[in-house]
């Protein structure tokens, strides 16, 4: 699964999701504004004057104070949301058929000295590790690589004596990370404006 694919799918369940919260959110609103408006209809019907615009004033106060408590939780689920599809996306990425292909693609096609370490996670150590080092010499020729376990959840890390790459799963979906948050508020926006 490629990252514009997993960039999709996030945006659609969260786009999805964001919907859900919006159209919620509206309800509750609405009727809190129906029996802010019943009461100050009430209260106007009395003639109290005064009174009526201490609730007006109250009332927005209130509506004010829902829609930031609501935009405050709607952050809050949205960022939830995003960490759970996050992980999703890496557990579905780290068991698909093409994941040992992007390792060794993108271990192979860097500049190999022979004298580099590969840390990858425990799991992919068991599932991979002689065969990822065999399928790299057969590519490269017979260097001398070896195969560490790095606190990573998945891809690689590859340390050299002048450098280190770090192209482990976590970062490169943090760095996609910036990207798929500011859709998912796009499509926030534009949920919220249809709902109103």
């Amino acid at each position: 699964m490629g990252f514009n694919e997993l960039r999709d799918r996030i945006i659609s369940e969260a786009e999805k999701t964001s919907r859900e919260i919006i159209k919620e959110a509206n309800i509750e609103a609405n009727n809190i504004l129906e029996e802010a408006l019943l009461e100050a209809e009430n209260i106007k019907s009395s003639g109290l004057r005064s009174i009526e615009r201490d609730i007006n004033m109250l009332r927005s106060q209130s509506l004010a104070s829902i829609k930031l408590e609501m935009q405050k939780n709607i952050l809050g689920e949205v960022q939830s949301i995003l960490e759970e599809l996050v992980s999703k996306a890496s557990e579905e990425i780290i068991n698909s058929p093409e994941y040992f292909s992007y390792l060794l693609e993108g271990i192979s096609d860097l500049e190999l000295k022979g004298d580099e370490e590969i840390l990858l996670s425990r799991y992919d150590i068991q599932r991979f590790g002689d065969r990822l080092i065999n399928e790299i010499r057969k590519l490269k020729g017979a260097i001398n690589l070896t195969i560490s376990e790095g606190e990573i959840k998945g891809g690689f890390i590859l340390k050299g004596r002048e450098f280190d790459i770090n192209n482990s799963l976590e970062i490169s979906l943090q760095n996609i990370r910036p990207e798929i948050e500011q859709m998912v508020w796009q499509i926030f926006r534009e949920a919220e404006a249809e709902c109103r």
